[in-house]
């Protein structure tokens, strides 16, 4: 699919915004999965995202924001 690189950059982009912003809301939370699930699969680099996100979740430098 040529839409692939394409969403795997915008998804790299939306973890970087939310590393650097140190939060994330719901409203964030459902705009990454959506990104993510768009094509139906996840593939090795959103899966190494999605681990950024939640490494830096775990380690208290992004909240979870209600």
């Amino acid at each position: 699919m040529s839409t692939q690189p394409d969403l795997s950059a915008n998804i790299a982009e939306m973890v970087d915004q939310l590393i650097a912003s140190r939060s994330i809301s719901q409203q964030q939370y459902q705009e990454l999965s959506a990104a993510v699930l768009a094509d139906g699969t996840v593939d090795e680099h959103e899966r190494r995202q999605i681990n950024r996100l939640f490494d830096a979740i775990q380690t208290g430098q992004v909240k979870i924001v209600y």
